[in-house]
């Protein structure tokens, strides 16, 4: 009986640690749409600044577009109407007033009704913090959904990545990306390669990966955009004689320094063009300095989509920028 007991508790104890582990594995996938996010808050809330506020944020226009699109697909749904039908899309909004709390504050729940799933819950002890609230951390909620985003393509990559290609890249550049399947190598030469996926349609996208020696200047918009022309003239040629990728002059950069995977990067959006010719798109590129090397490394996301929306295309490939790595040498491990 002794013994009886003793296994009966180490099963208890077996389950309830796999449980524990593994409780994510129980959960359904995600569902909704890329771009989408479902927010949750009282009807007089959604009519009011609170609502304003969240519209301003989460549906404002997305930068570097050649048509405009907002930076998320907003859906607005009341609280009597949060049913389980909602409660498995991939990105969630919470908005209420709790009027037991002491200050206003954000909470970020993850694979609570489904995976991989972010839930944001804004809480506020009053309608004027909530507003206010919105108003000032607007910008941080919507970096953590683009973030948890970004990890789902990212996720869904590793599982199909080539890994030949990525050994390529990092031979050449001392860097390492994650490169999915259906990405074929359009140009392998010495300081550059260039990667193409078609889709359906007309549907590409680029991935560019190059390289040139540190300069001595700064490394300003214009310096960058004019180095990325002089490769692509050089190596990317358009569809007539004489035509040949460029930077849309034209357009209104985006630029901002930030840091991915502890590498200081130049984060530049803007458009391209194909020198006479009619074709062009959207692209975003990630550049930084290899100071080992001496070396300015770039790489560079494009789409051509022209039938298309280009937002979540270009998500796509940003994902793929956004999983550079340095080389690790052996002799640092």
């Amino acid at each position: 009986m002794r013994k009886l007991i003793l296994s009966i508790i180490a099963l208890t104890i077996l389950l309830s640690s796999c449980k524990d582990n593994d409780s994510s594995k129980l959960l359904t996938n995600v569902t909704g749409k890329s771009g989408e996010v479902v927010l949750v808050i009282e009807p007089d809330h959604w009519s009011s600044n609170i609502g304003i506020e969240f519209r301003k944020k989460l549906s404002q226009v997305h930068p570097a577009l050649p048509q405009q699109e907002p930076i998320f697909d907003l859906v607005h749904i009341p609280y009597n109407a949060f049913t389980n039908i909602f409660k498995t899309h991939r990105n969630i909004v919470i908005a209420r007033v709790d009027k037991d709390l002491h200050e206003p504050k954000m909470i970020i729940q993850k694979n609570l009704w489904a995976k991989p799933q972010i839930i944001v819950n804004v809480l506020a002890p009053d309608d004027s913090s909530l507003e206010v609230l919105v108003r000032e951390k607007g910008d941080l909620l919507i970096d953590k959904i683009l973030k948890m985003e970004m990890e789902r393509y990212a996720n869904n990559y590793k599982k199909y990545e080539q890994i030949g290609v990525a050994d390529r890249i990092e031979k050449k550049f001392g860097i390492r990306i994650t490169v999915p399947k259906g990405y074929t190598l359009d140009l392998d030469t010495t300081d550059f390669i260039w990667m193409e996926n078609r889709g359906r349609g007309d549907l590409v996208q680029g991935i560019l990966v190059y390289s040139y020696d540190k300069p001595d200047v700064e490394l300003t918009t214009d310096y960058l955009f004019a180095k990325r022309t002089q490769f692509t003239k050089r190596f990317i040629p358009g569809p007539t004689d004489g035509s040949y990728m460029a930077v849309e002059t034209e357009a209104i950069p985006y630029r901002r320094e930030i840091a991915v995977n502890d590498i200081n990067v130049i984060e530049l959006r803007s458009l391209w063009k194909v020198e006479n010719d009619f074709m062009g798109g959207p692209f975003v590129s990630l550049s930084f300095i290899d100071d080992e090397k001496n070396k300015v490394i770039n790489i560079d996301g494009f789409v051509f989509a022209p039938q298309f929306d280009k937002r979540n295309y270009l998500r796509q490939v940003e994902a793929i920028l956004n999983s550079v790595q340095k080389q690790v040498n052996e002799s640092d491990n």
